[in-house]
């Protein structure tokens, strides 16, 4: 399936944004205007796609219900050791 294109805006100064919509979705992509590509115009718009492919594919996934059960000491040691990297989350 072929995006459709919607529109653009400039910033006035490097770049476009070209707006499209692919499958009920809208996506950016950017245009820089200084000769400096990060990813081309192509690359983007497959990375793009493929987000959307995926998002649709697990939109009808349950969501997973998230509970603690425990004093809230442990909630906040175990909330302040994930933030802290220490693996024991």
């Amino acid at each position: 399936m072929k995006a459709k294109y919607i529109g653009c805006t400039h910033d006035g100064w490097q770049h476009t944004e070209l707006h499209y919509e692919y499958k009920g979705h809208q996506y950016i992509v950017i245009k820089h205007n200084n000769g400096y590509m990060d990813k081309s115009l192509k690359q983007q718009h497959e990375e793009a796609q493929a987000e959307i492919d995926e998002l649709i594919a697990h939109e009808n996934d349950p969501i997973p219900e998230w509970k603690y059960e425990g004093s809230a000491q442990e909630g906040f040691d175990c909330f302040w050791n994930y933030v802290e990297g220490s693996g024991k989350a």
